[in-house]
């Protein structure tokens, strides 16, 4: 598990679920989303960052990880944003 600052100094927590999914998540009062033509979220960003898009790539663990899919988790605390990461290792 890492904990990052965003430009706010507030943290986001990086932690790895398996070898193909990592969770980033934090306080954040909103977030802008996108989506693809089907509806799939493709961009996350949270308030003071980071945005996290599939195809981009976060560091975590002196790694770089490709990411394939971005979801957004369900949370029971108003201001508590989670959202996991389909990745792969990137060369």
């Amino acid at each position: 598990m890492e904990i990052v600052k965003n430009r706010y100094g507030n943290d986001r927590v990086i932690e790895k679920l398996s070898p193909t999914k990592i969770r980033v998540m934090g306080e954040s009062i909103f977030g802008r989303t996108s989506t693809d033509d089907s509806g799939n979220l493709i961009m996350f960003d949270f308030e003071g960052g980071p945005c996290l898009m599939v195809g981009s790539k976060v560091n975590y663990l002196n790694s770089k990880w490709i990411i394939n899919k971005v979801t957004r988790e369900e949370s029971t605390q108003p201001s508590l944003t989670s959202i996991l990461l389909d990745v792969e290792l990137s060369n």
